[in-house]
This record gives structure tokens, C-alpha cells and sequence, in this order.
């Protein structure tokens, strides 16, 4: 059939005949080591005719109805050819596998609109591959290969598609395009990849993971990842990854199962993409609060708060609350300072920072609370020995004036219950009104025992006065804001 079809048949075509009934792999070289120079493709363009196989017979084989009705359910299998002319499997069908090994095709593959059992090309070296809408019912292979543009534009691939330890060659263009595809296994751009180029998987549905563990993007032209939209039921691995200046990480509103990366991986500042990335654990790399931050910061200038939210999310589900809490207060911080705030919202920001970590960390307001009493009390009790804070009702003033006593019913001056009472909000502890920094009061005046009267004296109550009612607006400030905090009324999210 073959000849009667081509005519007179090489010497690789006609072991190629002989191999397809049986369920045997077979070499069309003149060696049938793998390993053996002979077999190598970096030299594959002085293979002669003698090892040569034309595309159209290759093509033929595998998917004419009477010659494919012989060839073995195995499916054809060979290494160490020559294919001469593109090898067009445009809008046929196979239901055999295809597999070639150390095989060259200067001239590329065409496989869009094609459906096939499965397609294995490793070790060997195509010009470029066209996939686009195909179907594959199995596994894609194009390991450890030398490419040029390879395209899967909206194909079906019901297992995986591996292209381990490949090297892709575009000078800044998409390398391998894998736009709107679905993948039912894993997208395996790992172990020893390469490119000059782009990975471009937008909007493709990866049933497994997407990984590019020990992966290495090279040149001076754009390169990298766009995985935008693209949907990981696995694990998206990005780490030992090799970079250059120009790659790009963009998961722009992307969903992984998980995520695992490392810090030496990550793109230069400006390059990465976070917005819309959804993942719902990390499984190896960085967890601490410092590091995720680093990454987001990496986005460049503006703010996109849903990474914040996401890390904050992943970190307190893997039980890293505290770490989770640090990214949430990082995300307001942020929010104040890659935003047009007006004064006042600024200001408001940096109170809610400071005092009850946005209501994250609302315990931080009994820091301010203790400072501000204690601060009050040792300046409230100053001013009471020299003579600033006198009693409020008249007899008891005129006896603390002559001799520097209160009479004996009258309620003793405490420095610290004075300071917490006129702090917190609505207690009352009896002594505000009973004791008041006097205006008329101040150092350097007429001594009554260790109080001084004063008639223009150097520090005058009324900074005192000052100061307590600043305490006061503190109190009734900060205090509210502790149990809003404590409730979570205040918290952002």
C-alpha cells in the first residue's frame, strides 16, 4: 500500500512499515543507542536520505482508515529519523499513539484541528508546533526538546501536558501558547525548561498542577509567565526558578489549589501580578508576614487590596493568626499611602494604626490608656505639690492657701485616681470636682509649705489646664475606640 501510494520508499520509510504491525519500538538510525552521537539532533542536519522519512507517509500511517486499520494499538513508535516536509496532521484523526524520539522535523508539525490518541515528541528538535483546537484524548509530550513556536490556542488534552527539560525559542514572543486550552492532568514546564520567551496560559483549565519547578527563563526580551484568568485545580509551583530583569509573573485572576514558591523565584519589582489571584493554601515557601509582603509589594506603585485580604486569608487558615493580622494592618497602611486621602482621613488612618491596629489589635489602646495615666498622674501630682491643682470648693481653697491643708472632710488628692478618672469616659471617682488646676496658681510664688502661690509665676497653670484637657479628649477617644476594636466593629473587613 505504502509503495503504491509513495512510490519507492527509503530505508528508514520501509522499517517504518515493517515496525507499524507489531508492538515494537524502532530505531530508523544506524545505531539504536539513545545515548550514541548518531542519534543526537544537534547534528541532525546532516542525517541523509537513507534515515529520512516523508512527513506524508508519517502522516498517511497514522491516520488513513485501511493503512492505520494495521498498524498495532500500541501505535507507531520510532527514533532516530529525518522527517522530511511538515508533518500535517491538520483536521485529521488517529486512534493510535504517535511517539518519536530523537527524531528531527526542520520543517514543523501542524496538528490543529486534529484529534489523536496521544503525541510524544522528546529528545528531538521541530521547527514549531501548531496545536491549535486540536483534541488529544492522552498525554501531550514535547520533552526534553529544542523548539520553536509552539501553539495550543483552545485545544483538549484529557491527560498532560509535558514539556520537561524543552527549550523554546521566540526572542520575546509567546514560546508556548496555551490560550483557552483545557488540560486535564498537569502543564509541566519544569526541569530544565527554557525560554526566551513567554508561557502564555491564559484562561486555561489546568485539572492538575502548573509547574515550573526548576524552570529558566533566559534572554534580553520579555519573557515569563502570563497565567491571567487561568484556572489550577493542583498546585502552581514557581520555585528554583531562573530570571532575568524582563520576567513576568502575571496571575492576574487566576484561581490554584495551592501555591508554592520561593523568594529567590520572584520577578523584579514591577513584574508581578497578585490582583485577583485566589489559592487556597501554600504548600512550600515563605508563610511569615514580612516575606508575603515583599512579594505583594512587588506589584509595583497602586493599591490592590484583595492580595492582602487572600495571603491574610491562606496565612490564618494554615494557623498563622498573628502573621495573617500583620498583613491585614499592612493592607490599611498601604491603603494611606498608594491613595488620595485628605487630611483628615489621614489622620484618622494613623490613629486607627496606633492606637487599636485598625481594630486588629485592639489591645494596643490599654498601651495608650497605661501611658496616658501614668504620664498624667506624675505630671497631675507635680502640679498638685507645687501648687497648680487646688480645691475647687471655697472654704476648703482658703485653708489650703493659709496652711497648705484641706480640712479634714475633704477628699484627699490621689495623683493616679485624679489622672484615671478624668481618662476614662463617664467613671466617676471623686475627685475632678473636688480638685482643678487653679489659673491663678503656679510656680514661683508665695511658699505656703511645699506649694507656691503665684502671681505671675514662671510655668502657669493654664498649660497644665491645657494638658488636662487634651487628657480628657484622649481618653474619650482612645477608650471608645478599645471595646469598637474589641468588638470588631472598626475592622475594615
Amino acid at each position: 500500500m505504502a509503495k503504491t501510494r509513495f512510490g519507492a520508499l527509503s530505508a528508514a520509510e520501509e522499517k517504518l512499515i515493517e515496525l507499524a504491525p507489531r508492538r515494537q519500538f524502532g530505531w530508523l538510525g544506524p545505531s539504536a543507542d539513545d545515548q550514541s552521537p548518531l542519534n543526537d539532533v544537534a547534528h541532525a542536519e546532516k542525517w541523509g536520505p537513507e534515515r529520512t522519512v516523508r512527513a506524508a507517509l508519517l502522516a498517511w500511517l497514522t491516520t488513513d482508515p485501511q493503512a492505520s486499520r494495521l498498524v498495532h494499538p500500541s501505535g507507531i513508535g520510532f527514533g532516530g529519523a529525518r522527517i522530511s516536509g511538515e508533518l500535517d496532521l491538520s483536521y485529521l484523526t488517529s486512534d493510535k499513539p504517535i511517539s518519536l524520539i530523537h527524531s528531527y522535523l526542520p520543517d514543523g508539525i501542524d496538528l490543529s484541528y486534529s484529534h489523536l490518541k496521544s503525541f510524544e515528541l522528546r529528545s528531538s528538535r521541530a521547527r514549531a508546533i501548531d496545536g491549535d483546537l486540536a483534541t488529544i484524548d492522552g498525554d501531550v509530550l514535547l520533552s526534553f526538546s529544542s523548539f520553536g513556536e509552539v501553539t495550543f490556542f483552545r485545544t483538549r488534552i484529557g491527560g498532560s501536558l509535558d514539556c520537561a527539560g524543552s527549550r523554546f525559542k521566540g526572542a520575546g514572543d509567546d514560546t508556548v501558547s496555551v490560550i483557552d486550552a483545557r488540560i486535564g492532568g498537569d502543564a509541566l514546564f519544569h526541569n530544565g525548561f527554557s525560554t526566551d520567551g513567554t508561557v502564555d496560559v491564559r484562561l486555561t483549565k489546568v485539572g492538575g498542577g502548573l509547574d515550573f519547578h526548576g524552570a529558566a527563563f533566559t534572554g534580553s526580551d520579555d519573557n515569563g509567565l502570563n497565567a491571567e484568568r487561568a484556572e489550577i485545580g493542583g498546585t502552581l509551583s514557581w520555585n528554583e526558578v531562573t530570571h532575568t530583569a524582563k520576567t513576568i509573573l502575571d496571575l492576574e485572576n487566576a484561581t490554584a489549589g495551592a501555591l508554592w514558591d520561593d523568594e529567590a523565584s520572584w520577578p523584579a519589582f514591577g513584574n508581578l501580578t497578585l490582583n485577583g489571584f485566589v489559592y487556597k493554601t501554600i504548600d512550600g515557601g515563605p508563610e511569615s508576614s514580612a516575606a508575603r509582603l515583599k512579594w505583594i509589594a512587588l506589584q509595583g506603585s497602586g493599591y490592590f487590596p484583595q492580595p492582602y485580604r487572600q495571603v491574610a486569608q491562606v496565612l490564618r487558615d494554615d494557623g498563622h493568626d498573628q502573621a495573617a493580622i500583620d498583613v491585614l494592618i499592612a493592607k490599611e497602611i498601604a491603603l494611606r499611602r498608594e491613595t488620595k486621602m485628605g487630611r483628615i482621613e489621614r489622620l484618622w488612618n494613623l490613629v486607627l494604626e496606633y492606637t487599636i491596629g485598625y481594630g486588629y489589635q485592639p489591645l494596643r489602646a490599654l498601651w495608650w490608656i497605661a501611658g496616658f495615666v501614668i504620664f498624667g498622674a506624675i505630671l497631675f501630682g507635680l502640679g498638685y505639690r507645687g501648687g497648680l491643682i487646688t480645691p475647687t470648693e471655697e472654704a476648703a481653697y482658703q485653708e489650703f492657701i493659709r496652711s497648705g491643708e484641706t480640712p479634714p472632710h475633704y477628699p484627699v488628692f490621689n495623683a493616679f485616681v485624679y489622672s484615671l478618672e478624668n481618662f476614662l469616659p463617664v467613671v466617676v471617682l471623686y475627685q475632678d470636682q473636688y480638685w482643678r488646676p487653679n489659673a491663678r496658681h503656679g510656680f514661683g510664688g508665695k511658699v505656703h509649705g511645699s506649694r507656691a502661690m503665684l502671681d505671675g509665676g514662671e510655668v502657669p497653670s493654664r498649660v497644665l489646664r491645657v494638658y488636662l484637657w487634651i487628657h480628657i479628649l484622649a481618653g474619650w477617644t482612645i477608650t471608645p475606640l478599645l471595646f469598637a476594636g474589641l468588638s470588631g466593629l472598626v475592622r475594615p473587613d
